[in-house]
């Protein structure tokens, strides 16, 4: 019986992967109040929606004419 259950909160060391950052980046956007957070006890995670969110919030369209290639 294979039930997968897909993962929604990731510590901090994950969310830095997930979004291309260090750990202490991630913790810098956290402390600053950019991206939300769950706390366990001592433990922080990051909910993968607020990650989606964030990523489409600071999405940009090159339209200024410059090729980033």
């Amino acid at each position: 019986m294979d039930e997968s259950i897909s993962k929604r909160l990731y510590s901090v060391k994950e969310a830095g992967k997930y979004l291309g950052r260090s750990q202490w980046g991630i913790r810098h956007l956290i402390w600053e109040g950019h991206l939300p957070h769950v706390r366990q006890g001592r433990r922080v995670m990051v909910d993968i929606l607020d990650m989606d969110k964030f990523i489409e919030k600071h999405k940009r369209e090159n339209n200024d004419g410059h090729d980033l290639s």
